[in-house]
């Protein structure tokens, strides 16, 4: 068994909550990409405009995360996350919209909420879950958002095709309104924090003073990996917003098929996040997950873009789709396993983490846009972002060793040093 046997059984519907509420995150954010084409034609605007409804997000999550851990850190996480949730569903305003700037709001409001959500749910997670679940927790979790991001790339086409535009942006929000409704009724973090010991016994164990806001945000482990998610996750983000519009003006695919096809990124983390929480787990191991995909990330990528053929870029799709996923579970883990980390400290990590990432995410789709508009071409972003990618393998290789195996090193090496 990989989660331990706990007379509280009561985390589990805790996990599911979040899991829920998290996956709404992915369902709303990923509908950018495939309705870009539709919102152009809406509103008359050019690539470089559009990419803004693909940015807006994440550049307001690297704005505002670090000054929401600061408020956040004063009140519960159970409240904190539910704030959060409640951020989320601003798609609910989308029928009353009819001009680009307002459209954008809600997606500002959305992100809000998203910068709230995401560093608050996984400290609560940690707060459940010791530290030989919790990679495999974050895996499930990770392959539940991935589903729902699948989801939006197959559904939010046909919907929009067949109802309006507004309709996904609408029935996703109506979807995250019921799981932030159930959080509020049903959502619990544990009371007390406690350390947690490798075989999952509680334990009132003898740490360190807990560090403060700008001890956890300032540690040089913080900022290598607000730097490793500022490249891969910026180009994830170049992918997950152009791909469709690419394969569709530069391949000449059908919009729906070109959409398809980079759901299959999405459809492959599904699987490859659990793997990736399962392994370093089993390995006790956690920069392998970092390095390996932060050499092959850029590759698959570009090659996905430089061949026109479908077989290829069908198995280029799917091999960025694994390294994409394959470092998710060991990203969401660390923050919690650096020295002397509580799951409070643990998410004051997790928000610069997000810092990073979302400004990487900005960053790509915005640029390529701009780019695309003066060169007539998608490849100069792309190839940009291919090449940022490479911070993963740079942060690999920086970043401390934090998985069990390297604490039982540390550990007999420190009692022969006694001995």
């Amino acid at each position: 068994m990989y989660l331990r046997k706990d007379k509280n059984r009561y985390r589990f519907v805790v996990q599911s909550l979040l899991i829920f509420d998290r996956g709404c995150i992915s369902l709303i954010y990923s509908l950018a990409g495939p309705l870009m084409p539709l919102i152009m034609q809406e509103f008359g605007i050019t690539q470089g405009a559009a990419g803004w409804f693909a940015s807006s997000a994440p550049l307001t999550v690297a704005i505002v995360a670090v000054p929401i851990a600061i408020v956040g850190a004063r009140y519960s996480l159970k409240k904190t996350f539910a704030v959060g949730a409640l951020l989320q569903v601003a798609g609910i305003l989308v029928p009353f919209i009819h001009s680009y700037i307002p459209l954008l709001l809600t997606r500002v409001l959305f992100a809000c909420g998203t910068a709230i959500m995401v560093p608050a749910a996984s400290a609560i997670t940690a707060g459940w879950f010791n530290r030989r679940e919790l990679t495999l927790v974050n895996g499930i979790t990770v392959s539940f958002t991935n589903l729902t991001g699948a989801v939006a790339y197959l559904a939010t086409v046909p919907l929009a095709l067949a109802l309006s535009w507004r309709a996904p942006m609408m029935i996703y929000a109506l979807v995250a309104f019921t799981g932030a409704v159930a959080w509020i009724i049903f959502g619990k973090e544990r009371a007390k924090e406690k350390g947690i010991s490798e075989e999952g016994k509680s334990s009132e164990r003898e740490v360190k003073p807990e560090q403060s806001v700008r001890q956890a945000l300032t540690q040089r482990s913080t900022i290598l990996i607000a730097l490793a998610v500022m490249g891969s996750w910026g180009l994830a983000g170049v992918m997950g917003a152009w791909l469709p519009t690419y394969f569709h003006e530069v391949f000449g695919m059908p919009l729906q098929q070109a959409s398809s096809i980079t759901a299959i990124t999405m459809g492959t983390g599904i699987v490859i996040s659990v793997i990736g929480g399962i392994l370093p787990q089993r390995l006790g191991r956690r920069k392998p997950f970092l390095i390996i995909p932060g050499v092959f990330m850029g590759l698959t990528a570009l090659c996905a873009v430089l061949f026109n053929n479908l077989a290829v870029i069908i198995l280029m799709v799917v091999l960025f789709g694994i390294f994409s996923g394959l470092q998710i579970p060991t990203l969401y883990t660390l923050p919690f396993e650096l020295p002397n980390a509580t799951p409070r400290t643990g998410a004051f990590v997790m928000f610069a983490l997000q810092c990073g990432g979302n400004f990487g995410t900005f960053m790509g789709p915005l640029i390529t846009g701009y780019l695309a508009d003066l060169t007539g071409s998608y490849l100069p972003g792309i190839i940009i972002f291919a090449v940022f990618s490479l911070s993963l393998l740079v942060a690999g290789l920086m970043l401390p060793e934090t998985g069990p195996a390297a604490r039982k090193v540390s550990s007999k090496a420190e009692a022969d040093g006694v001995a």
